[in-house]
């Protein structure tokens, strides 16, 4: 039996080994592709950032041209205080963000992870950068120094700084059109990595689902039927064996009763001492004593005979028992009012039931 379940637990064991091995790798599979879909939703925000910045590099470098040739231009809607101030605002938004595209900036949100591509482009129009910034500047400085000193400074004066504005500017753009364009460039090689990614992870999970199916759940279910066949099987015998068991007991019960029938039949002398107390002759006439002893609550008439010694019954042993129940009830029945008197037998009196 021991060996049978121990057969029987060899598998489940595998399977549930199997199982949870399997259940593992979809959930390592699904965690990992949740990361790498949140690191690049993540990243494509940040590329989003980054080209519109690197996008904005291109309008700020226009805004500032357009605010320093404003200086010069007597026609101007604007005043110089006002042109000024645009100025100074439009020189700090353009080195704040061209420093944070290049090298990063947590506050604008920028990485600054660009690849070897993007910083030789940044790099390149460094030059162009350095000579409008410090036009701008250079133009700054001399309009507050006039102002403290009460003089306005004149067109002449700012038309070099201008027209080294005017001579940078557009090989910043155009550099910074193709800064753009390789930002979206790898933006797009990005987005179609996670593809790839996300469609690998899903075939790696079809494939574990596939292999969880053939190697886990079919072993199963056939395991689980032929233990439904042999429970069905194992019902059958019991039900058999308990048919068997039943008849047997009924012609036990037949082979009882004869013997008792016979039995009584052949029924030696017996004579009541006491009740409980007994003497039966045996087919040689010697009288052996049978008293009745409680054991473990139950009550038995041992003989004093070798036969009872040797099997626990005798012949003797049968007949005071018969006589014990005679007597117990006969004194039921005289204890019952309704019952008509019974003599009761003398003590030393024979007593003997043929059948």
């Amino acid at each position: 039996m021991k060996g049978a379940l121990q057969d029987i637990q060899h598998p489940t064991r595998r399977f549930a080994r199997l199982y949870i091995i399997a259940l593992s790798a979809i959930a390592l599979f699904a965690l990992t592709g949740q990361g790498v879909i949140q690191y690049s939703l993540y990243q494509q925000s940040s590329d989003a950032l980054v080209i519109n910045t690197a996008g904005r590099q291109r309008y700020l470098s226009l805004k500032l041209t357009m605010a320093v040739s404003g200086l010069i231009i007597p026609s101007d809607p604007f005043n110089q205080s006002e042109r000024l101030q645009e100025l100074q605002t439009t020189q700090s938004a353009f080195t704040r963000e061209r420093h944070g595209l290049m090298y990063g900036d947590p506050s604008l949100g920028l990485p600054g992870n660009n690849s070897t591509t993007v910083m030789q482009l940044l790099t390149s129009i460094e030059p162009n950068f350095e000579a409008i910034t410090g036009a701008a500047t250079d133009m700054i400085d001399k309009i507050n120094q006039d102002n403290a000193a009460g003089i306005k400074t004149s067109p002449a004066e700012l038309t070099p700084d201008v027209d080294i504005v005017l001579a940078q500017e557009e090989g910043f753009a155009t550099t910074m059109n193709t800064a753009v364009a390789q930002f979206q460039l790898e933006a797009q090689d990005r987005v179609t990595r996670l593809r790839i990614i996300e469609i690998v992870l899903c075939c790696l999970t079809l494939t574990v689902l596939l292999l969880e199916g053939s190697f886990v759940f079919h072993p199963a279910v056939n395991r689980l039927k032929k233990s439904v066949n042999d429970l069905i099987q194992a019902e059958k015998l019991v039900a058999a064996h308990a048919e068997e068991l039943e008849h047997k007991n009924n012609e036990l019960e037949l082979a009882f009763e004869e013997a008792m029938a016979a039995h009584r039949k052949v029924m030696p002398h017996a004579r009541v001492l006491a009740v409980g107390r007994y003497q039966v002759m045996s087919s040689r006439g010697t009288y052996f004593d049978v008293e009745s002893k409680q054991v473990n609550d139950t009550m038995i008439l041992e003989c004093q005979c070798p036969m009872y010694k040797r099997n626990m019954i005798c012949s003797h042993s049968l007949a005071a028992g018969s006589l014990h129940t005679a007597l117990l009830r006969q004194k039921q029945a005289r204890q019952t009012p309704q019952s008509s008197p019974l003599s009761f037998p003398p003590q030393n009196q024979h007593y003997q039931k043929e059948g």
